[in-house]
This record gives structure tokens, sequence and C-alpha cells, in this order.
């Protein structure tokens, strides 16, 4: 994890993101920008949307500012800054599902481009080299973790600690592999996330909205490209960091579209919905998911750092607990739903 100037760094965000959600929140309260309570949603009381931008206008302002960060992950930030403002559009205004794809799909293209693409990607300990399917893989990755990340934003304070999460093990991980920038640029992120989280915690008293939660996955994705490219992460550390977000969203979809419903509507069925209906508060639903990844994703990650070779198993193995884990929340709640 990196020392020194990288907690000074955090904390330098972490203040900016809090002290600029204060005047935010009185703003989208008189501007009316609310998020009202109804059956597919978890609050019960009208909350303020579009603290995402204080989040984003902190990480940027420091990374600007702060020495030895810039320039480094110009594009990394040229991805969240454009998925921000396309977030920020929807938040103010309905921006139809077709155009607001088209622009992640053209953003994270960008991205890409900008990088080389994907050269190649170690598979079971060997390197396989396909820039081409990589880079595409690798553009579908970004999409998709950029609308989970806002599919996983229904709890309070869930999307900012998984942010932060994100950015303390991004940070320790380009730490480890000698690349300061990225690794100060992951602590930048993680504190502007902690920042947020002392107002989104439960009871929220603000929400991230679009502007906020496609700009965390943007993020995420961004930082997974750069630890492929530059050999820092590998794909597969990176999906164990995002791995209880990436399994619950996928496999809600997975299950909504073999059910032959509206996958793209709204719906109350990802497991931490299910949770929250089951009876546990926010508190509980955020202090879980935070415990499984300390507990669980953490020590995995360790051991894949420090044995390569083993990433993909690895992978394959934590992605089989925590389905499993998906399963038995889903199937409880079901069984007491058919008790109800």
């Amino acid at each position: 994890m990196p020392e020194g100037s990288g907690w000074w760094l955090f904390g330098l965000a972490a203040l900016v993101s809090a002290g600029l959600i204060w005047p935010i929140r009185r703003w989208l309260l008189h501007a009316q920008l609310l998020d009202l309570p109804e059956a597919r949603r978890s609050h019960a009381a009208p909350t303020p949307r579009g603290g995402g931008v204080a989040v984003v206008a902190a990480l940027t302002v420091t990374w600007l500012f702060w020495p030895q960060l810039y320039p480094a992950g110009r594009e990394i930030m040229a991805l969240v800054l454009v998925m921000a403002a396309v977030g920020w559009l929807e938040d103010r205004h309905a921006v139809s599902p077709a155009w607001r794809l088209a622009l992640q799909v053209v953003a994270t293209a960008g991205l890409l481009a900008l990088v080389g693409g994907i050269e190649s990607i170690t598979v079971f300990g060997h390197s396989v080299s396909a820039v081409w399917l990589w880079s595409l893989l690798g553009g579908l990755a970004v999409v998709w973790l950029i609308n989970l990340y806002n599919f996983m934003d229904g709890s309070d304070g869930l999307a900012a600690g998984q942010g932060v999460w994100a950015g303390l093990v991004s940070a320790g991980l380009f730490h480890a592999a000698d690349q300061p920038g990225l690794a100060l640029l992951a602590m930048a992120a993680a504190g502007a996330w902690a920042g947020f989280l002392v107002w989104n915690r439960p009871p929220a008293h603000i929400f991230m909205g679009d502007s906020g939660s496609l700009a965390l996955g943007a993020l995420v994705g961004a930082m997974a490209v750069f630890g492929a490219v530059s050999g820092s992460i590998s794909v597969w550390i990176s999906f164990m960091i995002s791995s209880l977000f990436v399994i619950d969203a996928t496999a809600t979809l997975v299950a909504r579209v073999r059910r032959g419903e509206r996958w793209y509507t709204a719906h109350r069925q990802h497991a931490y919905q299910r949770l929250l209906d089951l009876g546990f508060s926010h508190g509980r639903v955020l202090g879980g998911y935070m415990l499984v990844n300390v507990l669980v994703v953490l020590p995995v990650v360790a051991v894949a750092s420090g044995r390569p070779d083993l990433d993909t198993a690895l992978a394959l193995g934590l992605a089989a607990v925590l389905l499993g884990a998906w399963w038995a929340v889903q199937r409880t709640a079901t069984t007491n739903n058919d008790k109800a």
C-alpha cells in the first residue's frame, strides 16, 4: 500500500469530496433533484441525487494539482469525466438508453485506442496474444462495469464503499508493481469516495446518482485496462476486486433473461435488494459486503498476486463461491415470499 504521500492524498481527496457535498446537497434540494420513494427503491424519504459530481470534482482537483500525480492516468480521467457528464445529463434529464449505451461504447473504444489495445492476457499461467480479441472483450467488460455499478447503486453506502475498496486494493497492487502514478490516482479515488461515504452511509443524506455510479464504473474499468496493459494487475485479479458486484449484477441479469423478463427495466432482484427485503438494514448489507471483501476476496487477491500462475483458477473458484452465495440469498428470499 502506498505510504506517506499516498495517505495524505487520500485524506485530501476525502476532505475535498466531503466538503463539496454540503453546498451541492443544498443546491440539489433547492432544484428538487430528488429520488422519491417507490416500490422498486430502497429508501423511505425523498433524497437528493447527483452527489457524484462532488466525488468527480474532488478526484479531478487532486489529480490536477497534487505533485507527481498529473499527468498519470490521463486516459482514465478522460473516461471518468465523460461518464460523469453522461450521468449528470441522466440525473437532470432522461437520456435514451440507446444514446447512453452508444456514448459508453464510443468512450470506451477511445480509451482502448489511446492505450494501444490489450495485447495479451495470461490464462492458467500461459500468455495468450490476441490484441483484437482481448481489446474487444476488454471493451465489453468496461461497458458492463460502467452499467453494473449503476445497477448496484441501490443501497445506502454500498457502491461508495465498493469505490473505496477498489481504489485501495488497486493502489496497493499498482504500488507493488512500481506504478507510482497509477497508485496515487487510485488512492485519490479511494479518498474521494470515502469523503462521499460520510454523507452516503446509512441513513444516506444524498445519493451519488448516475453522475457518480457511471463515473465509478468507468474508473474501475479503466484501472483494469491499465492494469492489463502495463502487466501490473491481471484481468483475473481485476475481476476479483469487483467480483461481488460482478456476480450479483451478472447472475441477476442472466436469471431475468432466462425467465423471459424485460431485463432492462427496474426491479428488486439483486442479492442486496433481496437481503433488504428479508429485513436486513442498509447498514448490515453494507457491512456484510465489506466483510466478504475483506475476509474472502482480499485473501484470494493476495494469493493470486503472489502466485500469478494460479490467478485464473483462483478467479474461477471465487466466482463459484460467490455465485453459490447469490443463489442461497435468492432461494431464501423466494421461500420467504412463498410463505408470506
